[in-house]
């Protein structure tokens, strides 16, 4: 008999305790290591801190890097879940299953949407060592299907290593409204947006005090915290004081200040002498040739960005001062990145709401100057335009997604504890990347930077990055020599021994069309002058090393299918989402968008059974989006009421009649059309006509990134002039979304 799996008793065993002999089986000991804090920003271009040449003021990021290491040619991958995947593991995204988003399991090795178990995060290997794990903020590393309170839960964050968790699941989520998880259950936020809530805060709030209560009750042992920000992914959101700070600070427009930081690069060292500022990106309009209202309009998207970031340096300031009130600060070991670029998902005139991008819809110019009003971090879910994208990544070429180093050379620096003898506030031009983070900390904190054989019975991959630690004691340590692939929906480049080979590929376009570029990245930062013409011979060299890695990776099959495409098309068999029908139940938590019945680009049905004893009674009985997106199905003045939020559009139909008093039937049925993806809506009570509306357009793919609610409508609401959660205030046991077989659902193959 053992106290624990695989470890026997090695006391003694007598009739009564006077003749046996206790014994206590040994703890992992981590007294007098390092405390670990991984900070993680999202969707920060290169050249948006003000140590990176930013005018954005962001004071805490920067004292992080003076009293650190600021690396200047580090690497994330183009996208959010597989660089975190690669972060906590050490090991290549597409080799642990994490090629694209935690959204999608395309049914081969690369592409599970999931880490394997065969790769341990840090979190394990440290728990495991005697650290104390939390995480807070974004996770985005579960698949989101399995983010319900059915699970299953191995891939949550208590599943992967952490004992606490605080935070979301999804890609982004509303700063005022969002969707919060505490370990593995959903919660509501602890204060309105009304009293002055918001994300960000509340993340370090919790932050806070998951240190201060580890420190209260073991403060010997050392703690390992990640915490990953919502912030600076769209929707940009933050308190009006702090987009105020930047009213006009952008006037002159992008061009001028992407050139004004690439001087204040050169000026700081953070990029080489010699490099040369790119022309535009072709997508990116010049400045000048903009007319006044959309220059007017424009410069709000950078004004809110702005303040953003600056709330959230703020925010991280505070977390560090807190950590140095508690005494936790000067031992502890920080790094702190950027998970990829800029994001180009704002279009050419910017975007005010986050569901417009998914589908392919983006408002043009006369549409952003009309609702400029609206640009102002609290009105409407924001992204920027292309021109402000391009800035944010000074001095580099394309954006997020894309392999080209806008999309994938990020911001990064690590502070070390007291005691390390690191040569600190001083920036490193050599080439990492984001597998090298985890080898790295262990080795910095003594223990082994190689990947363990086995954990807990399985057998681990090795790391495929590699520490850094030889460059942080050493500034002129040479570079050993090395190969990194990258590859996000298409879009493919190399990295060899200061070369690289990149492709920019097309959606939708033959990948055997793609053309190769080539760069010596050494002497050409920026990559601005390509030699594939020059050195055919060594293009081709690189092109059959991307090969060769990417075999090696599981990054075949090559897939450049969209998001929304991808995670409304097919779904992975015993998905809770691979079903006609739905049967949701009164009284069940708020459901994820990940788990939510599909209905984007399908005909389908709503239909519930009602009480209203009275006949006055009132309110939601489903609720599927925010206020960007989504639709709700409800009971006012006596009606049934069908209100589709057409990216905050909203088009509502409501019964011809009143609905009778007691009992009846309901439901709401909407038929997509043969071509094109308008339809028609009709509406029945108690299986009679009550009511029809044309729709012109509808979601083709892609609804909303908020959830579903089932007799109220929580957190940000869907509802047109929608107040409070509205819950109904008669009785219904369940309510039943039916996906109707036709062949007008043509975007989606068929449901099992």
């Amino acid at each position: 008999m053992s106290l624990r799996p695989g470890i026997p008793f090695r006391g003694e065993i007598g009739t009564t305790y006077r003749d046996s002999r206790p014994w206590w089986p040994e703890e992992p000991e981590a007294v007098g290591k390092p405390n670990v804090v991984f900070i993680v920003l999202d969707d920060m271009g290169f050249g948006s801190l003000g140590c990176y040449g930013s005018e954005i003021a962001t004071p805490a990021i920067d004292s992080l890097a003076a009293r650190g290491v600021q690396f200047t040619n580090f690497h994330a991958t183009a996208l959010c879940s597989p660089t975190r995947a690669s972060l906590m593991t050490g090991r290549n995204s597409h080799a642990v299953g994490m090629a694209y988003l935690s959204h999608v399991d395309d049914g081969f090795p690369g592409y599970r949407g999931r880490i394997g178990h065969e790769a341990a995060t840090i979190a394990e290997m440290l728990v495991d060592q005697g650290y104390n794990t939390m995480a807070i903020g974004k996770w985005h590393m579960t698949p989101i299907d399995q983010t319900t309170a059915a699970g299953p839960y191995d891939q949550w964050p208590l599943g992967r290593g952490f004992e606490r968790f605080y935070g979301f699941h999804e890609a982004l989520t509303d700063q005022f409204t969002p969707e919060l998880f505490y370990d593995n259950h959903v919660v509501d936020q602890p204060m309105s947006e009304e009293d002055g809530y918001h994300l960000t805060s509340d993340l370090v709030d919790h932050a806070v005090e998951f240190v201060r209560d580890q420190t209260s009750i073991t403060p010997e042992k050392p703690f390992f915290l990640y915490f990953a920000l919502g912030a600076t992914h769209t929707p940009f959101q933050v308190p009006r004081e702090f987009v105020e700070r930047y009213r006009g600070a952008y006037d002159e427009g992008w061009d001028v200040i992407r050139e004004r930081r690439f001087r204040k690069q050169l000026e700081l060292g953070v990029i080489p002498p010699g490099t040369e500022l790119p022309p535009r990106n072709a997508d990116v309009d010049a400045w000048d040739s903009l007319s006044e209202d959309e220059r007017a309009a424009y410069t709000k998207f950078q004004e809110v960005y702005a303040g953003f970031l600056t709330h959230t340096d703020a925010e991280i300031g505070r977390l560090l001062s807190s950590l140095e009130e508690l005494g936790r600060l000067d031992d502890t070991l920080f790094v702190l990145l950027s998970d990829n670029g800029a994001s180009q998902e704002g279009g050419r005139h910017g975007v005010l709401n986050t569901t417009q991008y998914e589908n392919g819809h983006f408002p043009d110019a006369a549409e952003v100057v009309r609702r400029a009003d609206e640009i102002d971090g609290r009105s409407a879910q924001i992204n920027y335009p292309l021109g402000w994208a391009q800035a944010a990544n000074t001095p580099l070429k394309r954006y997020k997604q894309n392999t080209h180093a806008g999309g994938i050379r990020t911001a990064m620096m690590i502070a070390p504890p007291a005691g390390l003898p690191i040569p600190l506030a001083r920036r490193v031009q050599r080439f990492q990347h984001v597998t090298d983070i985890t080898p790295t900390v262990l080795d910095l904190i003594g223990l082994s930077p190689t990947a363990p054989a086995e954990y807990r019975g399985v057998a681990q991959l090795p790391f495929d990055g590699r520490s850094m630690k030889d460059v942080l004691l050493q500034p002129d340590a040479v570079a050993p020599p090395r190969t990194q692939y990258f590859e996000t929906v298409g879009n493919r480049a190399v990295w060899k021994d200061g070369w690289k080979a990149v492709a920019f590929h097309p959606s939708g376009t033959d990948f055997a069309d793609d053309r190769w570029e080539l760069y010596h990245i050494d002497s050409d930062f920026s990559e601005c002058h390509d030699l594939a013409a020059e050195e055919p011979e060594h293009l081709r060299e690189l092109v059959d090393a991307w090969w060769e890695e990417a075999r090696r990776n599981q990054v075949l099959p090559l897939d450049d299918r969209g998001f929304a495409l991808r995670t409304n098309v097919r779904f992975r068999p015993h998905s809770p989402r691979a079903r006609q029908r739905f049967v949701y139940h009164r009284g069940m938590h708020h459901l994820g968008n990940g788990a939510a019945a599909p209905i984007a680009g399908r005909s389908f049905e709503v239909s519930t059974t009602i009480d209203r004893p009275l006949g006055t009674e009132s309110g939601v009985l489903i609720a599927h989006g925010s206020w960007n997106s989504g639709y709700c199905i409800l009971v006012e003045d006596g009606r049934l009421v069908y209100d589709l939020n057409y990216y905050s559009d909203h088009k509502v139909l409501r019964s011809t009649t009143e609905l009778p008093a007691g009992e009846c039937d309901v439901a709401v049925r909407f038929v997509i059309d043969d071509v094109g993806t308008g339809g028609t809506v009709t509406m029945t009570v108690d299986g009679a006509a009550a009511g029809e509306l044309r729709l012109a357009e509808t979601f083709e793919y892609f609804l909303a990134f908020q959830g579903l609610d089932v007799g109220a409508d929580r957190l940000s609401p869907v509802r047109e002039d929608g107040r409070g959660e509205f819950p109904f205030t008669g009785a219904f046991d369940r309510i039943c979304i039916q996906l109707l077989d036709d062949a007008t659902s043509r975007s989606h193959e068929p449901l099992d």
